[in-house]
């Protein structure tokens, strides 16, 4: 069995002994999920991903690792597979982007009664997910950077719970303001220096996001 990326390991690390029952949405290959079975051995596992193709390996590998008595697996679209005798607490999503996770999560809020903890690690807009994620009743309550073959990813856990935020802290993240690590500064350094040549190369018009960029390049340069 393949080792953990160095992003799936500290999503792995968000999972602790109070979670009772997960579900791995866009599971892939099933990897994650294997980890936290083999990890946690009371931990309840639902591995779901809407690719059969790509759910179809997850079988293989889980079965591979006699993993098929503590991992299910289900086939569908993002919390549509979850029911309620299936009494999930928490919720993992790596690799989507923010657009299709806030449209999944949205579209089923029934389904997250009971879920508590729900940990992200979105590849665009993480602004616009920590603002969504806010309306929909979850506080951030941790964030982490890891650098995985060259890119650096954020991770964030959101919990049940209402707590309010200033546009720069859902815009680089209230936990890793606070964390101001190395790796903080240079993801803001790249951001910001990506920022300044799409201002400069933009055509005339796109007023709004004109005055986005701005703003979000004032915001940066303070922390940098």
């Amino acid at each position: 069995m393949s080792k953990l990326s160095k992003r799936l390991e500290m999503v792995a690390n968000f999972i602790d002994n109070n979670d009772k029952s997960v579900i791995d949405i866009g599971c892939d290959h099933g990897l994650l999920s294997i980890y936290l079975a083999n990890k946690f051995k009371n931990l309840k596992i639902i591995a779901s991903d809407v690719n059969k193709n790509a759910l179809d390996n997850a079988k293989k590998n889980i079965t591979k690792c006699g993993l098929n008595d503590r991992i299910e697996t289900r086939l569908g679209s993002g919390i549509s597979v979850i029911n309620n005798n299936d009494n999930i607490d928490t919720i993992v999503v790596a690799g989507m982007g923010t657009n299709t996770i806030v449209e999944f999560l949205k579209c089923s809020r029934d389904k997250l009664v009971n879920v508590n903890k729900i940990i992200i690690q979105s590849n665009t807009d993480l602004y616009f997910l920590r603002k969504n994620m806010v309306s929909m009743g979850y506080f951030i309550d941790d964030e982490e950077l890891v650098v995985d073959k060259g890119i650096i990813y954020t991770i964030i856990k959101f919990v049940k719970g209402k707590m309010k935020y200033s546009y720069k802290e859902l815009y680089l993240g209230p936990i890793l303001i606070s964390k101001n690590s190395d790796l903080f500064i240079d993801k803001c350094t790249k951001e910001l220096n990506n920022m300044k040549k799409i201002l400069k190369n933009i055509s005339k018009g796109h007023y709004l996001y004109k005055l986005k960029l701005k703003k979000n390049i004032r915001i940066l340069e303070n922390i940098t």
